[in-house]
């Protein structure tokens, strides 16, 4: 068996061609068969209770009370008043809508209050009669509604596991060919943006820059879901920091001021107060809202994973101090850490839960909540000098092979931790293509297989050579960010996603469908670009996609930039917009590269350095020379117009 070996850091893993086979025992786990089981004799219990009590008890109420245990609004039929019969419709109307703000909030209080709440209003209805045939009728319903859902789902799985053997007869075939033509990223150093793409950075670092007070960059809609703002205040955090790893690590300033300002703003009250809401609806947790302590991965792991990035990308480690992180979820509820102790939140949950995978919202577990959670991890553990996210591996590989993989191979979006059961129709084309870039780094081989089968099933070319996507499903014909119908937006998680794997013809394909036919790019007041229309968070996968290059986000979370581009000059101080900075790079750590545009008119702009030795004198490539002061700083106005390069250089 060839062996196919791919760098992966501190992890020091290999990765076999047969390891992106799906394995037998994919969606067999025991975990979540457990808690189904304990689901379904819990509910036993209840409805037969229920029954017995309808049956042998002789007070109408209770008996009218009882039948509810069944299912919601049952006792109100038995009751057969016109008043009961309509509470009972109603009933019937709020069942969705209380299941969806379980889902959406994790508020399992109101299905609860709903069932509870309809079962005693049955007994304050019920009148000296009931309708007897109720409680056959409601138990023949519910009995054959339970069977016929386990008999589809082991219809399912059987179908599953045939799907995973055609599968596997292609997986090593399609890896090796996806391995073998993709396009190396460029060496460290040698890449610059184009003045384009440098324009649409442009824009993420005016959402940056923004005020703390100021949204008007951002979808607001709610604080929940995927298109809360946190997500969009993450996002650009990890899109500069993958410009700042890759092309820029010479240079701070604006760039990790916007990083920064993001870090901070997702701190406030008004992006965390959704978590007090959470904890009583969903925990029933009145007064310790400590977001990072229990649950929540959706705050402790994307926070964990941008801290990280941008502390990779710059060197800076302001967030390691005491209390750096301070949450403010309510009025006089503020919550402390730093980004040592997002990284113990993480492992300490993970080390707990029996799914290895814990929760976002309270009871609902993501996935790729957690496949982000265990990149900051990793993270952590090179920056910390730990091995944390080392020793948790084999577990979380297990548990997400096992747990949270349909038996067809294709990675689960959600699982309900209480029930062990998920949501049907929401695995997609755009859940598998950020699944297979975050694995990139963590376990490369199920994130070839994601990406293999992406490719091989769901991305085809028309008549005309355009490229379609098939069997569109759930979040794929919608964008996550606003919750606007369409596909437009897939087009770009494709595009970063075939970037990441080096494809650079998915990627150009994808980029020009977003660009030329869904979204077209337009040009702000300011000459910054974005795509018109697309959501704040897709706007950071698209730019995601013009950025990255193979291996570009495994690498940036795994190694970061060079030593010698992190101890050599740094660009500290341009003026923004009027410097944009297409490069910034030392590869010795002595002299620093730069290539520089005017973002407004052309003129002589001061730039500041910082890093240099002390006393020492430093020529440009413009002309002239500088010398550093006794602190290793120094400025000098250069000219810009168009595309400038210059090269900072120690005279020796």
């Amino acid at each position: 068996m060839n062996l196919l070996v791919i760098s992966v850091g501190v992890l020091g893993l290999s990765m076999k061609l047969s390891d992106v086979l799906i394995p037998p025992n994919a969606g067999r786990g025991l975990v979540k068969k457990y808690h189904q089981r304990r689901t379904l004799y819990q509910y036993t219990a209840l409805s037969l209770s229920g029954l017995w009590a309808f049956y042998n008890l002789s007070n109408t109420a209770y008996r009218a009370a009882a039948l509810g245990f069944l299912f919601p609004g049952a006792g109100l039929t038995a009751v057969a008043t016109f008043t009961s019969i309509s509470a009972f419709l109603l009933t019937v109307v709020l069942i969705p809508i209380t299941i969806f703000v379980w889902f959406a909030m994790g508020g399992i209080a109101f299905p609860i209050a709903l069932w509870v709440g309809s079962s005693l209003a049955a007994g304050y209805l019920a009148t000296d009669s009931l309708f007897e045939p109720s409680a056959i009728l409601w138990a023949t319903f519910c009995y054959t509604g339970i069977f016929y859902l386990m008999s589809n789902a082991r219809s399912l799985n059987a179908a599953g596991y045939s799907k995973a053997q055609e599968r596997n007869k292609y997986l090593v075939q399609a890896v090796e060919d996806q391995l073998t033509s993709a396009t190396p990223a460029p060496a460290p150093g040698s890449r610059e943006l184009s003045l384009e793409t440098l324009r649409h950075v442009q824009h993420m670092l005016e959402r940056g820059l923004s005020p703390r007070d100021d949204f008007s960059f951002h979808d607001v809609i709610d604080q929940f879901q995927t298109g809360a703002v946190r997500y969009q205040l993450y996002g650009v955090v990890d899109v500069l920091s993958l410009y700042q790893c890759h092309y820029a690590p010479g240079f701070h300033g604006y760039l990790s001021k916007a990083s920064q300002n993001c870090i901070e703003k997702s701190l406030q009250k008004r992006i965390m107060s959704y978590w007090k809401w959470e904890s009583i609806f969903g925990r029933f947790t009145l007064s310790d809202w400590d977001p990072i302590k229990k649950d929540n991965i959706m705050v402790t792991g994307y926070l964990s994973s941008a801290i990280g990035l941008y502390e990779q990308a710059s060197g800076d480690r302001q967030y390691h101090k005491k209390n750096a992180l301070e949450f403010v979820v309510d009025d006089g509820k503020h919550y402390k850490t730093n980004f040592e102790g997002l990284a113990d939140a993480l492992h300490e949950n993970m080390s707990d839960n029996p799914y290895c995978l814990y929760p976002c919202e309270p009871n609902w577990t993501y996935s790729l909540c957690n496949l982000t959670g265990m990149a900051g991890l990793v993270i952590s553990d090179r920056i910390l000098g730990r091995d944390l996210g080392a020793k948790l591996r084999n577990r979380f590989e297990r548990s997400l092979e096992k747990e949270f993989t349909e038996c067809d191979g294709r990675i689960l979006p959600i699982r309900s931790e209480f029930t062990g059961l998920t949501l049907p129709g929401l695995c997609g084309t755009l859940t598998d293509c950020i699944n297979a870039m975050l694995l990139t780094a963590y376990l490369p081989h199920l994130a070839h297989r994601n990406w293999a089968m992406i490719r091989t099933e769901f991305l085809k070319h028309d008549g005309k050579g355009q490229l379609t996507v098939k069997d569109l499903k759930g979040a794929d014909k919608m964008d996550p960010g606003n919750y606007r119908a369409g596909e437009g937006p897939l087009r770009a998680f494709i595009a970063a996603t075939a970037a990441e794997f080096g494809d650079e013809k998915i990627r150009e394909e994808a980029l020009e469908q977003l660009d030329n036919v869904y979204f077209p790019v337009e040009a702000t007041k300011t000459g910054s670009l974005r795509n018109k229309g697309l959501s704040a968070t897709s706007q950071v996968i698209a730019l995601m996609a013009r950025l990255v290059k193979q291996r570009d986000l495994a690498n940036a979370t795994l190694h970061g930039p060079s030593s010698e581009a992190l101890s050599g000059p740094l660009l500290e101080d341009a003026p923004f917009p009027e410097v944009l900075v297409a490069k910034a790079y030392s590869d010795d750590g002595k002299k620093l590269d730069l290539v520089l545009y005017n973002g407004k008119d052309a003129g002589v702009f001061r730039l500041g350095f910082e890093r240099l030795v002390p006393g020492k004198q430093y020529s440009l490539s413009t002309g002239g020379s500088v010398t550093a002061n006794q602190a290793g700083k120094a400025s000098v106005d250069v000219k810009i117009s168009g595309r400038t390069q210059i090269i900072l250089q120690l005279v020796v």
